[in-house]
């Protein structure tokens, strides 16, 4: 992944601006941002430039959020906002170099598909979530032609893709240990929040 992105990287964020991938105000609904009265741990694995974490920070009114933007492309990571509450760390989401119950939330969002192996994500994840933290994961609808086709072009230039659906991310998801809250599709994407339950 990090040898493809790196020639996508200078471009990432005009791209994701012109295919509208990413839905910030989306996400923060259901990281149940809004309402919080503390600061914030969030992880977003395979956060890239750190484009989705800016926009989130600069649409939520709610607590001080504090971003760490993990992404195994050094080159993509050199593009993260260089702001007091927003850190890049170089890494995999199967290999999370944090201890366990670092954060309060974490995002997956147009990860999934390009993670080697994504039940070991799923575990990563759970593994560095606070008791009662959410996680939150957006990924295509691959049984969306217009997707099918994107798709097909990421793989010819960005290697391989996986097959991801709203059933596998809700097994994953709950063979790692998350109460699924809820999954649907809108917008030719996937959305599922998890939960971790407290004590746990």
């Amino acid at each position: 992944m990090a040898i493809s992105f790196k020639y996508i990287a200078p471009a990432y964020n005009f791209l994701a601006k012109a295919l509208g991938i990413h839905y910030p105000e989306r996400v923060i609904r259901l990281l149940v941002l809004r309402g919080e009265n503390k600061n914030c741990r969030v992880l977003d694995i395979g956060g890239g430039t750190g484009l989705l974490a800016e926009k989130i920070i600069e649409k939520n009114p709610g607590p001080s959020l504090d971003f760490t933007v993990l992404d195994p492309s050094p080159q993509m990571l050199k593009r993260v906002p260089k702001k007091e509450n927003i850190r890049a760390v170089q890494g995999k989401g199967e290999e999370l170099p944090f201890e366990e119950n670092s954060f309060d939330r974490i995002t997956v969002i147009e990860t999934l598909h390009h993670t080697e192996d994504p039940p070991q994500l799923f575990k990563e994840a759970f593994r560095v979530l606070k008791p009662g933290g959410i996680m939150v994961v957006q990924d295509p609808d691959q049984n969306k032609f217009i997707v099918k086709t994107v798709l097909g072009m990421e793989k010819l230039f960005l290697g391989p893709v996986k097959r991801v659906d709203e059933e596998k991310i809700k097994k994953w998801g709950k063979e790692a240990g998350f109460k699924s809250v809820l999954s649907f599709r809108r917008s030719h994407q996937v959305f599922w929040k998890g939960k971790k339950k407290s004590g746990e």
